[in-house]
């Protein structure tokens, strides 16, 4: 028999640093259309309720519903999109 709490949404909040692998580390890579087109590809995947990403520092803040995505297939279209991703930190919200 299953309980209410198996049935009970669960969203994460994970900050990432998300950097280009051909940057020189000078961050104007991840500005304007780039922070663009990276929020727009995590923003399309199933489950993806919001995403953030700081052209300055290059950090991406993504909340997403574990049931329906996890972390590592996020992880995995960023690098698609030829950048480094590291976890900065990762959260469970309401």
């Amino acid at each position: 028999m299953e309980t209410e709490k198996e049935h009970v949404k669960k969203n994460e909040k994970v900050i990432l640093n998300a950097s280009k692998t051909d940057c020189t580390g000078c961050r104007a890579c991840a500005t304007g259309l780039e922070a663009g087109n990276l929020k727009h590809a995590i923003a399309r995947l199933n489950g993806i309720s919001k995403v953030k990403v700081d052209e300055i520092t290059g950090k991406v803040t993504i909340e997403y519903d574990t049931q329906k995505i996890i972390l590592s297939k996020i992880t995995e279209r960023i690098e698609k999109l030829g950048y480094q991703v590291e976890i900065v930190s990762r959260e469970e919200i309401q």
